[in-house]
């Protein structure tokens, strides 16, 4: 393979397809024929095969076709904040984001329309900064950018420090997370997109001249800037060495870049170096401050009590910030719930105001090809068979979750030497498809103790010898030779298992005798945590023939880092939080020319999680979307989520080992509550049938009958009181916190405007046919199919969707016209390109909906469901319309012995290995 020539003619068709076809996609026949056309004028000097020219379409066919959605933003309007930057524009030389874009376009082949997008969302929150050319005010501006794991974010902070510098920005300063190989991981990144020259040299006073000033990245394309990084891929912030090269503010004229752990000692000493050299006679100084914190729900923000100094590190970035006259502070994360829980009124004359985003909060969109959490536990999810569950009772037997740091761990679970062999195959089936130099990455992460991690990793390391031994000897031999051997017989079980031969479009025999072998052959095992350093999985050492690893970890796996071509993940881990999980999801990102392969082996209970905390981040979203369209401001917005049922469970824990009771308003308006977690409890459900079959019996008596278009039967005029006794009379989860019957019904029986309901029970796709006694007929259904799991307390409907009813069913009950209403206003906010939540047809003036469901059981993948569960169940949805009076809250009450009698609270919160 000519990779020189593949790399310049993909280089060139990319470049002349972005020049041409900026705005608008280009169709497949001109994209051919710009590509052959590109072939054809430079075949004669720089030739690639058929073979390899197929490959480079496939890469580019997938990018072009790529496109990414503005984002959306609150902000407080009443600040002296003014936007500055369209006025300033005509005089900004953009070097630095020229540059990077154009590194963007030719070097990483992003399309036109993406780094159109990222221009302008990058302008955009730029503007929301403070004006670093306003010589007559200072500020100190506090923002929030909220992105998906894994999207991109480090991509359009890398966009905004470009900018930043453009526009007059003097020191940056970027927070790496709290481990030192994602500090170096920034670091590199930020070396190689926006300073253009490699830190490692820069600050070795060792180096040649010539190699410190050799560009690199950015660099090669425009050296003619220059930005000075007083840290490097080698040390975190040092003042003996800044000193050591004579390094200061004052004696540079360029931006400068410094990238470092949020820890205490290394912030305290750069706080103290840049005041004790560069403040003037007021102990501040003089430059305009850009300050980046990425991750930034981790470690910054202040977990003491208001009447006690804040936290540490949340106190050394407040102090960096009010060292400056002009200072903004951003933060960057994919799971803000403890940002916005920071109170907004927090002040302190020391060290300044409190990192609450108050000034704004910008929602990214991730690009098309991003496949987040709602592509795999969504309820429109397209990536549902890529989760493997790992059944509790085997990994009991191996690494139960409460195991200690020093447990004995003598063999792996089978589960586990089934995800590695399908990593060793994928491997292989990547070669198939011409990927030989790209990252391939495995993912185990079962325990926060490095001991733990280290044992797993030899035990893996051991096993992946023997295999490559066997498939030396073995596997170039005709398939009943070969098929004798233990390991070549057990990777065909797992390509037969996962059907394998119809995505990798080969027989097993061609793979195993042609390809296996060699893709095996390179995977290194390497455990990643503290003891190992940060060194453990440096791709950029194997730039030109691609990492193959299998990376053993827990913390230093669970934040920020990036795993590159991540295909394989191994998951089981007892965090119930969904912002731990979410940041533990390094599954997430972008799988180009491999999306059909990877694979998540999962904990069953965390699956369901999952699904849980991916309605909750995408309400989060949509939140975001609706409150721009009504001028809110980021504190409303932070009042709007503490008021959200999903963030009950965010403050909650901390609060799991007590007795007392958590009490918070929960907005009811505008949002569909279901019962999709049911307790396992044979009486407790019997209750709720009765129940349930009571209210349906009166419903003929008390309301009025209506034909609907849609699949449903549905009465009008309902009185509340009714609805209030159902809602008291079924019992549910407490895990599920979203729904309470109770407090729901006091909110209810208190509201002076929800007094006539609308009732539906929506007709499934069953073909048996359920009969409910009415008042003077029989009420005939069809139930709907749902799939049911268990465990021994919680019976779970739909698994991880964590919902009852189909998508978008509260538009029953409402007219065409209504309907066709709601889609608009719901476009106007959102886009085009997203489907209409529940929360969308909750339009205001019409009547509170209930939703009566009667399910038939499905067990899971073929199982028998147990005595306790019936083959049919009872479930509710409660939709609460929209009101001109805005959020309207019910009380919610949560006794903390009474849920943790429900669920497994993990006591210990914090890994061990952090960096």
């Amino acid at each position: 393979m000519n990779k020189v020539n593949m790399e310049m003619l993909e280089r060139f068709i990319s470049a002349s397809i972005n020049t041409k076809y900026k705005e608008i996609p280009p169709t497949e026949a001109q994209f051919i024929k710009e590509a052959n056309d590109i072939r054809n004028m430079i075949q004669a000097t720089s030739p690639v095969t058929d073979e390899e020219y197929e490959y480079i379409l496939r890469k580019l066919k997938a990018s072009m076709v790529i496109i990414m959605d503005d984002g959306v933003y609150i902000y407080d309007p009443n600040s002296k904040h003014q936007s500055w930057l369209p006025a300033r524009r005509a005089n900004i030389d953009f070097f630095y984001w020229d540059r990077y874009k154009k590194y963007l376009e030719d070097e990483k082949r992003w399309n036109t329309r993406v780094t159109a997008t990222l221009d302008k969302v990058s302008d955009e929150i730029v503007d929301l900064l403070g004006d670093p050319k306003d010589t007559t005010n200072s500020f100190q501006r506090r923002g929030l950018v909220l992105g998906d794991v894994q999207s991109g974010k480090t991509a359009n902070f890398t966009a905004i420090c470009n900018k930043a510098a453009d526009c007059g920005y003097k020191v940056i300063i970027v927070l790496a997370g709290m481990m030192e190989n994602l500090r170096i991981q920034t670091q590199e990144r930020l070396d190689t997109e926006f300073a253009g020259r490699r830190s490692k040299y820069l600050l070795d006073p060792k180096a040649d001249q010539i190699i410190k000033n050799t560009p690199f990245g950015v660099g090669r394309i425009n050296p003619h800037k220059r930005i000075s990084c007083f840290t490097s891929v080698n040390t975190d912030f040092n003042s003996v060495i800044l000193k050591s090269n004579d390094l200061t503010l004052a004696n540079i004229s360029e931006p400068a870049i410094f990238v470092v752990k949020k820890n205490k000692k290394v912030l305290n000493n750069l706080q103290g170096w840049l005041v004790s050299n560069n403040a003037d006679m007021n102990n501040k100084i003089d430059l305009p401050l850009l300050l980046i914190d990425d991750e930034a729900d981790n470690a910054s923000v202040n977990t003491k009590k208001e009447d006690q100094n804040p936290a540490a590190i949340n106190s050394a970035i407040r102090n960096i910030l009010n060292s400056f006259y002009q200072a903004s502070y951003l933060g960057i994360t994919a799971t803000p719930f403890a940002n916005i829980f920071i109170n907004p009124e927090t002040k302190d004359e020391m060290i300044g105001d409190d990192l609450f985003p108050r000034d704004f909060i910008y929602a990214l969109s991730p690009p098309t090809n991003y496949i987040g959490a709602d592509a795999i536990f969504g309820n429109n999810a397209t990536y549902t068979n890529s989760v493997i569950e790992i059944e509790n009772e085997e990994m009991n037997n191996f690494l139960p979750f409460n195991h200690k740091k020093d447990d004995d761990v003598y063999d792996l679970p089978p589960s586990m030497f089934e995800a590695i062999g399908y990593f060793m195959i994928v491997n292989a089936i990547r070669d198939l498809r011409g990927d030989n130099t790209e990252h391939r990455s495995m993912l185990i992460n079962v325990s926060r103790f490095t001991d733990i991690q280290t044992k797993i990793s030899e035990l893996v390391n051991e096993w992946l010898i023997k295999v490559r031994s066997e498939l030396r000897n073995y596997a170039a031999l005709d398939e009943e030779e070969s098929g004798q051997i233990y390991s070549v017989r057990f990777l065909k079980a797992i390509w037969d298992k996962y059907n394998l031969e119809d995505i990798a479009g080969c027989t097993w025999l061609h793979l195993q005798q042609v390809f296996l072998y060699k893709a095996v052959t390179p995977i290194d095992v390497r455990a990643v945590n503290q003891k190992t350093g940060s060194a453990s999985l440096d791709y950029y050492a194997h730039k030109t023939d691609g990492f193959r690893v299998i990376a053993v970890g827990g913390n230093s796996l669970s934040r920020g880092l990036t795993l590159e071509g991540l295909c394989v993940s191994y998951f089981y881990r007892n965090s119930q939080m969904y912002d731990t999980l979410l940041q533990m999801g390094r599954w997430f990102g972008y799988r180009e020319n491999y999306a059909d392969l990877f694979k998540i082996w999962m904990a069953e209970d965390a699956v369901d999680w999952y699904g849980y905390i991916t309605e909750a981040s995408n309400e989060l979203k949509l939140e975001i979307a609706r409150m721009r369209a009504v001028n809110q401001t980021p504190s409303e917005f932070g009042l709007k989520v503490r008021q959200d049922p999903n963030s009950l469970i965010a403050t909650a824990r901390n609060k799991m080992r007590t007795a007392t009771q958590v009490s918070r308003p929960i907005t009811v308006s505008g949002r569909l509550l279901e019962t999709p977690r049911l307790k396992n409890d044979v009486n407790i459900l019997k209750s709720n049938e009765k129940a349930f079959k009571l209210f349906v019996a009166n419903l003929d008596s008390i309301g009025t009958v209506v034909k609907i278009p849609q699949n449903a039967k549905f009465w009008k005029g309902i009185p509340k009181d009714l609805v209030v006794n159902l809602l008291r009379n079924f019992d549910t989860h407490p895990w599920h916190l979203s729904f309470q019957g109770r407090a729901l019904a006091d909110y209810i029986e208190g509201s002076s405007e929800l007094v006539e309901w609308d009732v539906a029970i929506p007709q499934g796709s069953s073909t048996n046919v359920y009969t409910l006694t009415g008042a003077y007929n029989d009420i005939e259904i069809l139930p709907a199919i749902r799939t049911i799991t268990e465990d021994n307390k919680m019976i779970k409907i739909s698994g991880t969707k964590v919902k009852v009813g189909a998508g978008g069913s509260t538009k029953i009950g409402l007219s065409e016209k209504e309907i066709e209403k709601a889609k608009e206003e719901f476009a106007k906010i959102h886009g085009k390109n997203k489907s209409v939540s529940d929360s969308g047809y909750l339009i205001k003036g019409r009547n509170p909906i209930l939703f009566l469901h009667v399910l038939e059981c499905l067990a899971e993948d073929g199982k028998d469901l147990s005595q306790n569960i019936p083959k049919y169940l009872f479930a509710l949805g409660v939709g609460f319309p929209a009101t001109d009076k805005g959020t309207e809250v019910a009380s919610y009450v949560v006794n903390m012995v009474d849920l943790r009698n429900w669920i497994e609270i993990d006591e210990d919160e914090d890994d061990e290995d952090v960096i």
